[in-house]
């Protein structure tokens, strides 16, 4: 009887702690639903910015291949991982020290997956919509798009 408000709560915390994992799940896998819209970006990075926010930053590259020419629509909430004008794009996504000016980058939104070759890495990671407003801020303040 006396463990018996404990083995409560416990199994009460368990049961909340996987309905918000579920339910964050969920609102997550619909949001990168909008990253099925068939982008594919290859290009060259020209710039590297940093956040002091779990290295995320922006990557700016010179596009050798893009099968659009523009892309910067807007969401209710978040933003997309990329934009792109003309010959420029920017990604936006954790950006970890192996990454370098020069470095060729290929993105398939599609996929939610983001490819790098360098000098000190070969590797891919993903790609996501941008929800955390320190990110998103930015973002909108270090865009060459303004």
């Amino acid at each position: 009887m006396k463990y018996l408000k404990f083995i409560i709560l416990f199994i009460a915390f368990v049961g909340i702690a996987i309905y918000l994992s579920k339910s964050g799940t969920k609102k997550s896998i619909e949001q990168n639903e909008f990253l099925n819209n068939g982008i594919v970006i290859e290009g060259v990075v020209t710039n590297i910015k940093r956040s002091d926010n779990h290295s995320f930053g922006i990557l700016t590259l010179d596009i050798v291949h893009s099968n659009v020419d523009e892309f910067s629509y807007k969401l209710k909430e978040g933003i997309y991982p990329y934009q792109i004008r003309g010959k420029q794009a920017e990604i936006y996504l954790p950006i970890f020290i192996e990454r370098n000016v020069g470095d060729s980058v290929k993105l398939i939104s599609d996929k939610q997956i983001i490819y790098y070759k360098g000098g000190k890495s070969k590797d891919e990671g993903e790609v996501y919509i941008i929800t955390n407003p320190i990110d998103i801020n930015f973002v909108k303040e270090h865009t060459i798009f303004k």
